[in-house]
């Protein structure tokens, strides 16, 4: 089984009445974690969206009742994760490792590594027997692209290659797209992110959909996080 992961690539921008790139960690449900709104939450976003005396002004929300019964059960993914260790790519002079994602992806670029006579997926992932197993992105790209995102991209706050503060971690600035302009509002206009928290307007992001042979696909169980728990959920064999 070898775990793929797939993924796009997002650079933040705000306009009026619209918000570009959004992503979220996917995850099963529970009762204990699904909270429901207050009547008191409600009415703030009605003086937030300036309803008061507005009645047919649209908000560009829907107000959806929570159903009556959220998921329940064990979580079979729980803990499957499989610890593997770093090893060097390279022992006396040869790879060491099979291949992974490709990380240039520069059109046009030809890779030197050997795979013998392992084939990558040209089906879709369905039909190659593989599901999403989790949501995430990254800050930057890790993948490069050369004169799309690359090294010379442009962005807010730390240089490529430097270390930020993010939700209370030290995180890598990855590459970035070359669209950013600090005279153009719409790359520093500043937004109050209530999911994708710590997101920056103007910042290039990579979103990651692993998929894997070996998830719980179909079942309430397929999002996982961590997503190493979704990607080994039915084990190795599979």
């Amino acid at each position: 089984m070898a775990p793929i992961r797939a993924s796009t690539l997002v650079m933040l921008m705000m306009e009026p009445g619209k918000i570009f790139g959004a992503a979220a960690a996917g995850a099963a449900a529970s009762a204990e974690s699904a909270k429901s709104m207050t009547c008191g939450d409600m009415k703030a976003m009605y003086a937030k969206h300036d309803c008061c005396g507005a009645p047919a002004k649209s908000t560009d929300m829907m107000a959806v009742p929570a159903p009556s019964t959220m998921l329940q059960g064990t979580n079979v993914c729980d803990g499957k994760k499989v610890a593997l260790e770093n090893t060097d790519c390279v022992v006396n002079n040869a790879v060491a490792v099979l291949e992974q994602a490709g990380a240039n992806i520069t059109k046009g670029y030809v890779g030197s590594l050997d795979t013998g006579s392992r084939k990558p997926i040209t089906s879709s992932y369905l039909e190659a027997g593989l599901c999403p197993v989790n949501v995430h992105w990254h800050l930057g790209a890790e993948h490069l692209s050369v004169g799309e995102f690359d090294d010379k991209g442009k962005g807010p706050g730390t240089a490529i290659g430097g270390m930020s503060r993010r939700l209370g971690g030290s995180v890598r600035q990855g590459l970035r797209c070359h669209h950013y302009d600090a005279a153009d509002s719409k790359f520093t206009t500043p937004y109050d992110w209530q999911h994708c928290v710590g997101m920056v307007v103007g910042e290039t992001y990579e979103i990651h959909w692993p998929h894997s042979a070996s998830g719980a696909c179909g079942t309430p169980n397929q999002y996982q996080t961590p997503f190493y728990d979704g990607v080994f959920c039915m084990g190795l064999e599979k």
